[in-house]
C-alpha cells in the first residue's frame, strides 16, 4: 500500500506493522466474524492520528480505530481492509479533578486502570463493563458500554462531558466542556457514543466521577421461577429501593453453571437474581429488609446476603464465571454470540425469557438467558458446535426470531454491545427505513469518503447475512482446507477471544502486540486449523517468541490451555519445514551430544565434586540437566552436599546423561523428542532406576507428565528436589546452623513447576524452614508470576526480549525488598542471573539469584 511509507513518516517505521501473522491476529473479536487490517498503525498523540486521518482520507484508505478489541460484533474488525488504528498506547490519565468531579484521559486508557486510579481518592467511575479489566474509555464510548451497576449509574454515555475527536479528514473537533451542564446547541458530545468509530476517532475524554458508595452489600436470592423473580425485582424498583446491581440467571443459565463449575443450589431452583445496595450503612441496612420482605411475598426460596468482600467473591462466581463456562461445557461446544444484547422493558423480562426459551425448544436448541434484569437488558446466547452446519442454519433462524420478539416487546437489539457487524444484517427492522436514511445521512456529512470503520452499523456496505466474514465458515462448510489438531481444536475453539489473556502474557506487555499475545497466538492456531493461513515463516517468528509459561491461563476466564495451542501448531510449522535455524542446530546437538549446546560429553561433570564417586546399585538417580551440569557450576555441588548430609545413597550417569528432550518437545520437533526420550528409557531401565531426582523443574515435568503422555516413562518415579528437601526436614534429617547471615529471599515460582504443575507450596516451606531466611512474595506470585523469560525456548530464539521479561522480574524482586532470589529451576536461574547484573550495572541495585538447593546447603551445619 502506497500510504504505508506516509503512516511511517507520522509515527516511524517501527509502529507501522505489515507483516501478515500481525495483521492476522487482529481479525478476530468475541463475534463470529474474521476481518484482517492490511496494515497496523500505533499512534500515541491526538496530531498523529490527524495526520494518520488527513492521510488516509487524501488516499481513501479505510481506517478502523481499536482500542482494547473487546467488541462482541466485529465492530472493530476490518472487513474492507485498510488501516487498523491502534490506540491501546494512548493510555495516559491527563487530569484528576476531585472538586470538579471529572477526570481527564487519553482514549486508550482501561476502565479498570481508571477506577485504580480514582479509588486511591475515594471516588470511583461507575460504569462497568465484563470487561472493565482490558476495555478502553475510547470503545465503552464507541458503543455506550454499561454493565452490571447500570440500573442504578447509568451508561457510559451519561458520564461524557467533553471529547477530543478527530473528524474524517483530520480536523480536530472538541466538544462540550468541564462544566456540570451546558444548553450551547446540539451536543455534540452524544453524537459520537455509540457511533462505533464511524463518524470520528476519539482520542481525548473528560468523564465524570463519583465519590465512592461508604458501604455496600450484595445478596444471592434465589426463586422458583422467573415470573417470581421478575416480580420481586419490578416491586423492588418500583417501591423506591435504589438496587444498585440487580442481574438475573434463568433456569438453563443454572444446568450449565450446575455442570461446568458444579455450582450447589437446592431442588426447585428456577431463577437467580443477584443483587447490590451501595450509599449510606444506616439507610442500606434499612432497604436490605424491604428486598427481604418484598422477596418473601414472592415465593422466595432463600436468601443470602454479605457485606464481607471476601465472602462476596463466591456469592456472585456464578455469574462471573457463566460465560467462560459456556465454552467449557462439552468439547468442541463453545458460546456464540449473535443476537445477544437485548433491552425490552424491564416488566417484560420474565415473558422475554420465556419466549426466548419457547424458540429454543421449537428448534431443539436450549439457550441460556442472564443479564441486568434491573435495566432490562437480557443476553440469550448459544452453545454450539461450531463445526456442524445444521446447528448454524437453526441458529440463524434463531435469530431472525429473536428479532421480530425483541420488536414485539417495544424493545432493542442492542443494549450495550453495538451494532458492528452483527446485527447489520437486520438493524432496518428496529431503525426503519427512515432512521437508517438519517444515520446514513449524518454519516456522509461526517464521512463523505467513507473511510471510517466501514461496513457496520448496517450503514452503507455493511454485511447482508450473518455468515459474512464468519470466521467459522469452512468449519461449517469445508470450504476451505481444514487442517485439525487434534484435541487441541477443543481448546482453540473454546477460546472466545475475550483478551483478557493479555493482563498475564508478558511479550504482550513488551510490544502491545496481539500476535504477541494468547489470544493473537490462538487466531493464528486457528487460522491454520480453519484454512485461513498457510504455515509461514512470519507465523513462525510470532509463535516461537511464546515462553508457553501458561499466565495467560489464569487471566482467561475459560482457563484455555495456551501452551498445548502453541505447541501443536509449532509441531505444524516443523512438518512443513519452518523450524527456525537456531533450533535445528540445537536439535541436532541435542541428538549427537546428549545436548543442546554443543558440549563434549567429558565436560557434563566438571562440577561434580572433588572426591565424588557414584554409587552403583543406589535406587536414587540423581538427573543434573544441561543447564546444571553445563552453564551452572554451583547447583550441582549443593544438591550432592544435601544429599550427603541427608544421608542418602544416590548415584548419576555421568557423562553419559542426555537430555531429556524438553526442548525437542517444546519447539515442535516430534522426531528429535521421541529419539532422545526412547534412549533414556532404555539407560534408565538398564540401570534399574527406582527414583529420577532432578533439580530442574522443566526435567521434572518432562519425565512426570510430558513421557508418559507421549508413550514413555514407564518404570521409575519422578521426583524434584523440592519434594524431597521438604520431606527431609520435616524427617529432622537435615541440620542447620543458626548463626548464618540473615537473608532476605524472595521465591520466584518457575513456569514448568508452578502453573504446568501446580507446586507452589513445598519451596517456600522449604525457605522458611531456614533460620535466618525471611521469605518475601513478588506481588505477583503462583499463579500468577512472571516467567523468567527464557521459558518455551524464546531463550535461544529472542534473547533480548527474554533478558528484557526477566529484567523486570528482577525490578520487581528490588523494589519488594529483596537481597537474594529463589527458584528451583536452574534456567530460571540462568536467566535472572544475567538479569540481576544488567540491574547492578544500571545502578538500579544489587540481588543474588540462587537455586533452592544452594540456599539450603549455605545453611546447613558445619
Amino acid at each position: 500500500m502506497e500510504i504505508n511509507q506516509r503512516l511511517a513518516e507520522i509515527v516511524g517505521e517501527e509502529n507501522v506493522i505489515t507483516n501478515k501473522a500481525d495483521c492476522q491476529a487482529y481479525s478476530r473479536d468475541m463475534s463470529v466474524h474474521m476481518a484482517p487490517p492490511q496494515v497496523m498503525v500505533f499512534a500515541e498523540t491526538t496530531e498523529q492520528v490527524s495526520e494518520i486521518l488527513a492521510a488516509c482520507h487524501q488516499a481513501e484508505v479505510p481506517v478502523i480505530a481499536r482500542g482494547g478489541g473487546t467488541s462482541v460484533t466485529g465492530a472493530a474488525l476490518a472487513p474492507k481492509g485498510g488501516v487498523l488504528l491502534n490506540l491501546i498506547r494512548m493510555n495516559k490519565i491527563l487530569e484528576i479533578n476531585l472538586p470538579d468531579h471529572y477526570a481527564r484521559v487519553q482514549c486508550g486508557v482501561v476502565c479498570g486502570a481508571l477506577n485504580a486510579a480514582v479509588a486511591a481518592k475515594g471516588f470511583f467511575f461507575p460504569p462497568d463493563p465484563g470487561s472493565a479489566g482490558i476495555a478502553t474509555i475510547g470503545g465503552m464510548i464507541n458503543t455506550n458500554a454499561s454493565g452490571i451497576r447500570a440500573v442504578k449509574y447509568g451508561t457510559t454515555k451519561d458520564y461524557v462531558m467533553a471529547l477530543k475527536v478527530v473528524l474524517a479528514d483530520g480536523r480536530i473537533l472538541d466538544t462540550g466542556s468541564k462544566a456540570p451542564k451546558t444548553s450551547s446547541g446540539y451536543n455534540l458530545s452524544q453524537l459520537f457514543c455509540a457511533s462505533e468509530g464511524t463518524l470520528g476517532v476519539i482520542t481525548e475524554a473528560t468523564m465524570k466521577i463519583m465519590p465512592a458508595p461508604a458501604y455496600a452489600i450484595s445478596a444471592r436470592l434465589e426463586f422458583p421461577d422467573i415470573q417470581t423473580a421478575g416480580d420481586a425485582v419490578t416491586e423492588m424498583l418500583t417501591t423506591g429501593v435504589p438496587i444498585a446491581t440487580c442481574e438475573i440467571l434463568d433456569n438453563i443459565s443454572i444446568a450449565v453453571l450446575a455442570k461446568a463449575i458444579d455450582l450447589k443450589v437446592e431442588p426447585g431452583v428456577g431463577c437467580m437474581i443477584m443483587l447490590e445496595l451501595d450509599g449510606h450503612k444506616v439507610a442500606v441496612q434499612d432497604y436490605v429488609k424491604q428486598v427481604d420482605a418484598i422477596a418473601a411475598k414472592h415465593s422466595i426460596l432463600s436468601a443470602k446476603w454479605t457485606d464481607d468482600p471476601v465472602e462476596k467473591a463466591p456469592l456472585w462466581e456464578a455469574r462471573h464465571r457463566l460465560v467462560p463456562a459456556m465454552s467449557r461445557l462439552k468439547p468442541g461446544y463453545r458460546l456464540v454470540p449473535l443476537m445477544e444484547d437485548f433491552g425490552v422493558p424491564m416488566t417484560k423480562i420474565p415473558e422475554t425469557i420465556r419466549q426466548i426459551q419457547a424458540i429454543g425448544e421449537k428448534h431443539g436448541f436450549p439457550i441460556a438467558t442472564f443479564g441486568h434484569i434491573g435495566d432490562g437488558n437480557l443476553h440469550a446466547t448459544f452453545i454450539m458446535d461450531v463445526k456442524k452446519a445444521d446447528e448454524w442454519d437453526a441458529v440463524k433462524k434463531i435469530v431472525l426470531e429473536f428479532v421480530e420478539l425483541t420488536a414485539s416487546m417495544e424493545g432493542t437489539m442492542s443494549a450495550e454491545h453495538g451494532l458492528g457487524m452483527a446485527k447489520s444484517p437486520v438493524i432496518e427492522r428496529e431503525l426503519g427505513a427512515t432512521g437508517m436514511e438519517v444515520m446514513q445521512t449524518i454519516k456522509d456529512a461526517m464521512d463523505p469518503k467513507g473511510i471510517l470503520n466501514p461496513g457496520k452499523m448496517g450503514l452503507r456496505d455493511s454485511i447482508d447475512d450473518v455468515y459474512d466474514t464468519s470466521g467459522f465458515e469452512p468449519l461449517r462448510t469445508g470450504s476451505l482446507d481444514v487442517a485439525s489438531f487434534g484435541e487441541v481444536d477443543n481448546e482453540i475453539v473454546a477460546c472466545i477471544q475475550c483478551g483478557f489473556c493479555r493482563l498475564g502474557c508478558p511479550t504482550y506487555a513488551q510490544t502491545d502486540l496481539e500476535s504477541m499475545n494468547a489470544k493473537g497466538r490462538i487466531t493464528l492456531a486457528f487460522s491454520l486449523l480453519s484454512g485461513h493461513m498457510e504455515p509461514s515463516a512470519d507465523m513462525a517468528e510470532r509463535l516461537y517468541k511464546c515462553m508457553l509459561c501458561l499466565n495467560c491461563k489464569y487471566t482467561c476466564p475459560a482457563q484455555i490451555n495456551l501452551a498445548a495451542v502453541v505447541q501443536a501448531a509449532r509441531q505444524r510449522l516443523v512438518e512443513k519445514g519452518y523450524l527456525p535455524e537456531i533450533f535445528v542446530k540445537l536439535m541436532s546437538d541435542m541428538k549427537e551430544a546428549g545436548n543442546p549446546f554443543s558440549m563434549p560429553r567429558d565436560t557434563r561433570t566438571d562440577s561434580y565434586p572433588v572426591g565424588y564417586e557414584a554409587k552403583p546399585g543406589a535406587d536414587t538417580m540423581l538427573h543434573l540437566g544441561c543447564v546444571a551440569s553445563y552453564q551452572d557450576v554451583k547447583i550441582i555441588p549443593a544438591v550432592m552436599k544435601i544429599l550427603d548430609a541427608a544421608g542418602i545413597d544416590f548415584t548419576t550417569l555421568g557423562k553419559d546423561e542426555n537430555c531429556c528432550g524438553y526442548l525437542a518437545y517444546l519447539v515442535g520437533d516430534m522426531e528429535t523428542f521421541h529419539t532422545v526420550a526412547a534412549a533414556n528409557d532404555k539407560i534408565f531401565k538398564d540401570q534399574g532406576v527406582g527414583t529420577l531426582l532432578t533439580t530442574c523443574a522443566g526435567c521434572y515435568k518432562t519425565f512426570e507428565e510430558v513421557y508418559p503422555h507421549h508413550g514413555h516413562g514407564d518404570g521409575y518415579k519422578p521426583e524434584h528436589v523440592v519434594f524431597l528437601l521438604e520431606r527431609l526436614i520435616n524427617e529432622g534429617k537435615l541440620s542447620f546452623a543458626e548463626d548464618g547471615k540473615q537473608v532476605k529471599a524472595i521465591y520466584h515460582d518457575p513456569c514448568d513447576l508452578g502453573r504446568h504443575l501446580g507446586v507452589y507450596e513445598p519451596p517456600r516451606e522449604v525457605i522458611k524452614a531456614l533460620p535466618g531466611v525471611e521469605l518475601l512474595e513478588f506481588p505477583q506470585n503462583r499463579t500468577l508470576a512472571k516467567c523468567c523469560g527464557g521459558g518455551g525456548g524464546v531463550k535461544a530464539f529472542a534473547n533480548e526480549l527474554g533478558g528484557d521479561i526477566a529484567f523486570e522480574r528482577i525490578k520487581a524482586a528490588i523494589a519488594q525488598g529483596a537481597d537474594t532470589v529463589v527458584s528451583a529451576c536452574p534456567s530460571c536461574k540462568n536467566s535472572l542471573n544475567q538479569a540481576a547484573a544488567r540491574a547492578r550495572k544500571e545502578k538500579l541495585g544489587k540481588v543474588k539469584v540462587l537455586d533452592i538447593t544452594e540456599l539450603v546447603a549455605s545453611r546447613l551445619a558445619k
